[in-house]
């Protein structure tokens, strides 16, 4: 601080000090009498008191109503005074402040720096700097410090005088200031949307990183570049108009490319705007950037991957019917854990229950039958899944059951159902239809979701959906009614039309109804629509049936496995730890169980000629697959490639497809049941 701007509070420590040392001498009687400074005579000793007295008064009020916090504090570093301004800063009485040492109203922190500060002020140094103090209760009170030594009539130091102007409220500001323009630093350094932001001319002036990394650029290489500098000459002609357009004021969006480092090209989505002074003055445009290159590359696509988007359309829902049984098997068997933890560990309770059927019942049967049907439940939810992913060209046309079918539908889309209607179901008796599954999944789904959002959600109890079959004559009959609004006149010639959608942007993209009269119209059958407005919407679709009806897959009963069982030597290999353990645990009591979880480590016992009556093998490994290994065991140890059963969760790649269908090897799908892999080692041990 200048000596300006600190001789108010220097010659306010001054004055304090002589009135006091004045006062002293004269109550102790040193002093007989004083001089008048204005009329130069004497004055008698009891006026002089009263014009000291008068003197100290003013000076006392002064401090007692500076918005100002004021102390004194002693040579011993302890408070001589305190106005009531700075006790009600600090949340004490002054009584309770007077004697202590400032040190107690000072954080730890701030203690070494107030030391220095009263050595300086020892060497008659002056200060202002701004420090945190400790209130009453605890919080923190920042203020502006003005310190000045006081000193008596011989110049003796005798203390400092400290005077302070409360902060807090300053700081606060400015610390939700720095937390406010933080936030928004990282909201715009980690969105997914690139961001630039240009002046009237087209000049960047910054660029987030996402940006930057779009066009391979580092973020300080485009500073100062032109917007127009990373586009094809085609781009610019669109980017000058929606220039043109924001120096109106105009916001819009557009699609266009830029030009990436490395020279190729980048489909973009600008959603642009105009940025203006205090004044209104145009002073440039904020582009935040979509990279929409995959999106452009997948519209091609869109009639191959709508079955998927139908689905991707329901995963919250999906997710939501697993997380249910999921959450009952993890409890149920977190249940039997601790029961059987309490039991082992000694616990008087579970020992005295411990031995008998009604503690083995309910605490531990019961547990695990809840847990393996909610499992069950997991399993028909993941074989609908996999029902839908299937490719179609992996699976040709068979006899199927439209029932089930329909089934894995309604389970598919249950929870966008249930939130809107009441579901009925009203089957009729219906013989197999020549179909493929997946495709014919496609339909049902797409007409079973299509119902459900013809109506909002809520009030579920007032709507309905309807699934209805019946067979007539050489058809059967599927229909999906629902008590929507229904579809109005001029727009029911157009409703299987590709891309036509009266849904809101973003709910469908007007390709599923299209692709399930095509799907329909494949399979020889028919798709037809009926509507009122008002009153609701009823799809129809009719199939031929098959020539022979017990075509289509029946699940096969698994016979009990023989207590009298060939003892023989397995090979398990799996990736997944704990899919080999449970193999293992299954089949080790009947079978000399060798586990693997690489198929390169598998493959070197087969080399050394390690023999096996039977090997389970996943399909898909890391490194070395299954298929991998089934080859190589071909060329050096054929034998034992003929003793492969593959275990799969599910052939996900072309490769995978191909391999099954071109070496028709049975397999065993998960998730799978323990008396399944029993009998069908059984069977191959026979």
């Amino acid at each position: 601080m200048t000596g300006t701007r600190a001789r108010p509070a220097r010659d306010l420590a001054q004055r304090l000090a002589e009135a006091e040392a004045t006062i002293e001498a004269l109550l102790s009687g040193q002093i007989d009498a004083v001089v008048d400074s204005k009329t130069k005579t004497p004055v008698l000793l009891s006026a002089a008191q009263d014009a000291l007295r008068e003197s100290e008064e003013r000076y006392r009020r002064i401090v007692e109503t500076a918005n100002e916090g004021i102390w004194t504090i002693n040579s011993e570093a302890k408070i001589t005074f305190v106005n009531a301004r700075l006790a009600e800063m600090l949340g004490y009485p002054p009584a309770e402040m007077i004697g202590k040492p400032f040190f107690q109203f000072i954080p730890d922190s701030s203690k070494a720096p107030a030391s220095l500060r009263l050595e300086r002020s020892r060497q008659g140094i002056t200060e202002e700097t701004e420090v945190r103090l400790e209130r009453g209760d605890g919080s923190e009170l920042w203020v502006l410090l003005k310190t000045s030594p006081i000193r008596d009539a011989n110049g003796k130091h005798i203390g400092t005088l400290s005077m302070m102007t409360d902060r807090t409220r300053h700081r606060q500001a400015e610390e939700a200031l720095r937390k406010s323009e933080e936030q928004y630093r990282q909201i715009v350094e980690t969105t997914t949307e690139g961001i630039v932001k240009t002046s009237g001319a087209a000049q960047i002036v910054f660029v987030n990183r996402r940006f930057a990394e779009m066009l391979g650029y580092d973020a300080r290489e485009l500073i100062g570049m032109s917007l127009f500098d990373l586009m094809s000459d085609s781009a610019k002609v669109i980017a000058e108009d929606a220039f043109q357009r924001r120096r109106l004021g105009h916001k819009d969006a557009l699609d266009t490319t830029f030009l990436h480092k490395d020279g190729t090209s980048i489909s973009v989505n600008i959603a642009g705007a105009p940025l203006f002074d205090g004044e209104g003055q145009y002073i440039g445009n904020l582009g935040v950037v979509r990279d929409v290159t995959e999106q452009k590359k997948m519209q091609s696509q869109l009639m191959v991957s709508d079955r998927m988007a139908s689905v991707g359309t329901l995963a919250a829902g999906v997710a939501h019917e697993i997380n249910n049984p999921l959450a009952a098997v993890i409890a149920n068997l977190d249940y039997v854990s601790d029961s059987l933890a309490r039991m082992v560990a000694g616990d008087p309770a579970s020992r005295a229950e411990g031995g008998g059927d009604a503690w083995i019942l309910e605490e531990i049967k019961s547990p695990l039958d809840d847990a393996r049907e909610a499992a069950e439940r997991v399993r028909f939810i993941v074989r609908d899944l996999k029902i839908f992913s299937r490719s179609p060209s992996e699976e040709p046309r068979r006899t199927v059951d439209v029932k089930a079918i329909m089934e894995s539908s309604l389970r598919m889309a249950w929870n966008e159902i249930r939130h809107r209607a009441r579901l009925v179901k009203s089957y009729g008796e219906v013989p197999g239809v020549k179909a493929n599954e997946a495709r014919l999944g496609q339909v049902f789904l797409n007409l079973v979701v299509n119902a459900a959002q013809a109506m909002p959600e809520g009030r579920a109890e007032n709507n309905e959906i309807r699934v209805t079959t019946r067979c007539t004559g050489e058809h059967a009959i599927i229909e999906v009614s629902d008590t929507g609004a229904g579809i109005p006149p001029e727009n029911i010639d157009r409703i299987f039309d590709a891309f036509f959608t009266t849904k809101a942007v973003g709910v469908g993209t007007g390709l599923g109804l299209a692709i399930c009269h095509r799907i329909v119209t494949d399979m020889g059958g028919e798709l037809t629509v009926a509507s009122e407005v008002g009153k609701g919407t009823l799809f129809r679709v009719s199939l031929p049936v098959a020539s022979q009806t017990t075509e289509y897959a029946v699940v096969a009963s698994v016979d009990a496995v023989s207590e009298t069982v060939r003892r023989g030597r397995i090979l398990v290999v799996d990736d997944e730890e704990i899919v080999v353990r449970s193999v293992k645990r299954i089949l080790s009591k009947e079978h000399d169980v060798v586990a693997m979880v690489s198929a390169e480590k598998a493959l070197a016992l087969c080399v050394a000629g390690e023999k096996f009556d039977l090997i389970l093998c996943d399909l898909m490994m890391p490194d070395m697959t299954g298929m991998d290994l089934y080859h190589e065991l071909s060329r050096v140890a054929p034998e034992q490639a003929d003793r492969m059963i593959f275990v799969t969760g599910g052939a996900f790649t072309e490769k995978a497809r191909r391999f099954l269908s071109e070496n028709p090897k049975e397999h065993l799908e998960k998730p799978f049941l323990s008396a399944n892999l029993r009998a069908i080692v059984q069977r191959y041990l026979r």
